[in-house]
């Protein structure tokens, strides 16, 4: 055990070391003040640290680096530093409403109102801890407490400070006779006290909403123009002074009075959103309704779900006839209010309304008188006579309608038709029964605007006679079955149509076959994925209507047994061969320049086309320039797959250069004899690479470039 004669020699080290800790925190300490007072902040921040980490409890260190943070601007470690400092001084009540005030500025509100009611406790007749209380209250929305606070702090003692604090505390409570009387008190005994001003002028315009005699409103808002005035006379550069003036000139409708108001305050710096805000209302008011959606973009662009400016938006695109704009910011203010479970039923029976007012003006802004025009697809038509097959007795009837506007019905022989009511220029279609003894398929179309028009046809009975389906390829047997090669899932169908008439469709298991459709007994060709299948139908269609269909079924050769031939080892003298590839690559380009009913284009830029295509190795290019719709279908169709085919060509790539447009989500390219508004004279290229694909069985990869011009964003959505 040891000996009290050696405890006391091991204290005497401890002590010692305490005692120099202490000497040189308070050094550290000197060196600090010595800086700050030379305005060399960051130094003595320096300094200041160094004496707390010697001696954390040394208050004058906190206090003098907070200071140092103050002149340097950083807030929030001044905040923490005096906030330490009353911790560590719990009894000195200053300290508390110190660190008060300075959380206070942070917007610390729970933390300024512990010091608050740590300062309240320590002298509870001390006013300066009252009043920090009732501001921490006050900003944090306890009105119960600020009051309390407040009027013990004027209870101890009057002076404009405590008059001041509890007149805006009393207007935040709504009690404005209070307020008035307490402000006034202030501007009486110090009639330089600015804020004073700027409050009592507060307070005048809450009276101007309370009276409802215009005697009374016009005092008040005269009253809070003076004193707004006043304020401005002690501080020109006050923004409060100027924001509160110009809500005074707002209520005497002198709106280019608060308008420059508003706009000073900007000016000089103001840009939070409540400037804007009431810009932008003074602009409504003003009749300016474009520079107050130019404000509310401001405000929503920072903050996307502001429904106050979504709504004050719309009202101003309303009334600058932006009525799709106004329909869409009262639908983004509806959702945020949905999603935030905060859409009552009154707001959106509102919103109804609204929307219903505005769908209203749309449809009036958009009112024409033109009809709508008819053009039928199917039943296959020569001019105004429809070509029926004898043997239908059910007819479907197919087409599309142009209009400037929406359609409201669209009738085959009295039955409507199926369309989309919210697409423009949109296909119908239906099926209608159709008895030997009728002669007419009659079309009516109306649109929203009760516009009428009717197309009429003749209809007219022809041959009954199916067409002849045949298959060329692959071999089959007497059954009409087919063999498949083990492992492989796919097969190139060859074969003809015979009929008498031409024919509008052909496909396989319901995919398009490659075919001439301006040719009579066409071949035909399609590369068809039979994975999972054990048989196809192929099916054909003349332009009368008359259908047939065949079917085959599918054999699978058992797999072979796998015969694994050890790779030979090469030598100097029989270097590694490159595999020969199979077929080659052709470009396809199609330039359209000259264009009839479109501004003319320029020549197709080479540089993006060899970008585009610079991993292929092109052995053959064919440029079309100048195509007609008839044009290009017939070169797509027929000429270009007979030459694929004899070519044994495995990759198409096809550069198309021009106009282009979108209809319908749709993309088309426009031929040189393209009509503006007009679709139907436009080329739609959507299935151009799955045709080219099923052009020869040697085809294996195509790919299609639009290199567009287009005013229409959309266009490039489609076909990037």
């Amino acid at each position: 055990m040891p000996t009290l004669s050696r405890i006391g020699t091991l204290l005497v080290p401890l002590l010692l070391g305490a005692t120099c800790a202490a000497q040189s925190g308070k050094a550290f300490l000197k060196e600090g003040d010595k800086l700050l007072a030379q305005q060399q902040f960051e130094q003595a921040v320096e300094k200041y640290g160094f004496a707390i980490r010697t001696d954390p409890k040394l208050i004058k260190a906190y206090q003098g680096r907070a200071e140092a943070y103050a002149a340097m601007g950083r807030m929030a470690e001044r905040a923490n530093d005096l906030g330490q400092v009353a911790d560590l001084n719990p009894a000195e009540p200053l300290e508390a409403v110190a660190a008060s005030v300075a959380f206070l500025d942070l917007d610390s509100l729970r933390t300024a109102r512990r010091y608050a009611e740590q300062a309240v406790r320590v002298a509870p007749k001390g006013q300066a801890g009252h009043m920090a209380l009732a501001r921490a209250c006050l900003r944090s929305g306890d009105l119960d407490c600020a009051v309390q606070a407040a009027d013990r702090a004027l209870a101890i003692k009057a002076t404009t400070d405590s008059y001041f604090l509890h007149g805006v505390v009393r207007f935040a409570t709504k009690d404005l006779k209070t307020a008035e009387f307490d402000l006034e008190k202030v501007i009486e005994w110090n009639h330089l006290y600015e804020p004073a001003y700027v409050a009592l002028s507060e307070v005048q315009l809450a009276l101007y909403e309370v009276y409802t005699g215009p005697t009374m409103k016009a005092r008040t808002t005269e009253k809070a123009i003076e004193k707004c005035t006043r304020a401005l006379e002690l501080n020109p550069q006050s923004t409060d002074a100027l924001f509160t003036r110009s809500k005074a000139f707002a209520n005497q409708m002198e709106f280019s009075k608060a308008i420059d108001d508003v706009s000073r305050c900007i000016a000089l710096g103001r840009t939070d959103r409540a400037v804007y805000v009431q810009r932008a209302l003074y602009y409504k008011g003003f009749g300016q309704h474009q520079n107050a959606v130019n404000d509310l973009n401001r405000v929503i662009l920072a903050d996307a779900k502001d429904v106050q400016a979504l709504q004050l938006r719309a009202t101003c695109r309303e009334a600058n006839m932006d009525l799709d704009g106004a329909l869409k910011d009262l639908d983004a203010a509806q959702k945020v209010l949905e999603g935030d479970g905060k859409l009552s039923s009154d707001q959106r029976t509102e919103f109804e309304a609204g929307r219903t007012r505005i769908a209203g003006l749309i449809f009036e802004q958009n009112r024409e008188s033109d009809p709508p025009s008819i053009t039928v697809v199917r039943p296959y038509r020569q001019g105004e006579v429809a070509k029926v097959s004898s043997s239908e007795a059910v007819v479907e009837v197919s087409g599309y309608v142009r209009d400037k506007s929406l359609l409201k019905s669209v009738t085959v022989n009295g039955k409507p038709a199926d369309f989309s009511k919210d697409e423009k220029d949109p296909m119908f279609v239906t099926t209608i029964a159709l008895g030997t003894d009728e002669k007419e398929i009659v079309v009516q179309a109306t649109d929203t605007y009760g516009n009428f028009t009717s197309e009429v046809l003749t209809v007219e009975r022809s041959e009954g006679v199916a067409p002849v389906i045949a298959l060329t390829s692959p071999k089959q047997s007497a059954n009409r079955e087919i063999t498949l090669v083990a492992g492989k899932n796919d097969v190139f169908i060859e074969g003809t149509v015979s009929d008498a008439s031409l024919i509008r469709s052909i496909t396989v298991n319901g995919e398009g076959a490659s075919y001439a459709p301006d040719r009579v007994n066409p071949d035909f060709s399609i590369k068809v994925v039979l994975e999972g299948l054990d048989r196809f139908v192929v099916r054909a269609e003349d332009q009368f209507g008359n259908t047939s269909e065949q079917q085959w079924s599918v054999k699978r050769q058992a797999e072979p047994v796998a015969v694994v031939t050890p790779k030979p080892v090469p030598t100097e003298s029989a270097p590694n061969a490159t595999p020969a590839t199979k077929g080659g690559t052709w470009l396809v380009q199609i330039e359209n320049t000259a264009y009839r009913n479109f501004p003319a284009m320029q020549a197709a830029d080479a540089a993006k086309l060899q970008k585009a295509f610079a991993s292929y190795q092109i052995q053959r290019t064919i440029n079309k320039k100048n195509l007609t719709k008839e044009q290009l279908e017939r070169f797509f169709n027929v000429e270009l797959r007979d030459m694929v085919r004899t070519g044994k060509v495995s990759t198409i790539l096809v550069w198309y250069s021009g106009h282009g447009r979108t209809a319908g989500g749709k993309a088309y390219w426009i031929p040189i004899d393209g009509k503006k508004d007009d679709i139907y004279s436009f080329y739609n290229y959507g299935a151009l690479k799955a045709q080219m694909q099923n052009y020869s069985e040697s085809v294996s990869n195509t790919v299609v470039v639009s290199d567009a011009a287009s005013g229409d964003a959309s266009f490039f959505d489609l076909t990037r």
